[in-house]
């Protein structure tokens, strides 16, 4: 009887260690806030990103099917990104969530949060799930 608690107990932390839980739209609410706060680095360090940005680089067999790090050339993806959110943002840290939509696609299902943020400006925010992680992939 305790091997198979034992079992059981071991088989949930290994699931919930292999992804993040919650419906897409939480997923995606939460690793927004993480992105907010990776990209506001006043140093223009941005290496809190990685992780939470979906690949769109030059490497056919990771595009859209990866998430870029903190090393070699994916670090101007995250530079990329985190600058047209701090232009967002407009250095505040606040924004408000409006529409949530899915799309499906030849990548994959993009989960779509429309956010207003300060200064009246409105973008869209595309995640894919890679590997179990909300990325971030496009920014309309």
């Amino acid at each position: 009887m305790k091997l198979k608690q034992l079992v059981i107990l071991s088989l949930v932390i290994v699931l919930t260690a292999c992804g993040e839980s919650g419906t897409p739209r939480e997923r995606v609410e939460s690793n927004l806030s993480k992105l907010v706060k990776a990209c506001s680095d006043k140093g223009g360090d941005y290496s809190g990103a990685a992780g939470l940005v979906v690949y769109n680089g030059s490497d056919r067999n990771r595009k859209y099917k990866d998430l870029a790090s903190a090393e070699g050339d994916d670090r101007s993806i995250l530079n990329s990104t985190c600058y047209r959110i701090s232009n967002l943002m407009n250095g505040k840290n606040s924004y408000t969530l409006m529409k949530f939509e899915e799309e499906p696609e030849s990548e994959g299902t993009w989960y779509i949060q429309t956010v207003k943020f300060d200064g009246n400006k409105t973008a869209q925010l595309a995640f894919l799930d890679i590997k179990g992680t909300m990325g971030l992939g496009d920014i309309d």
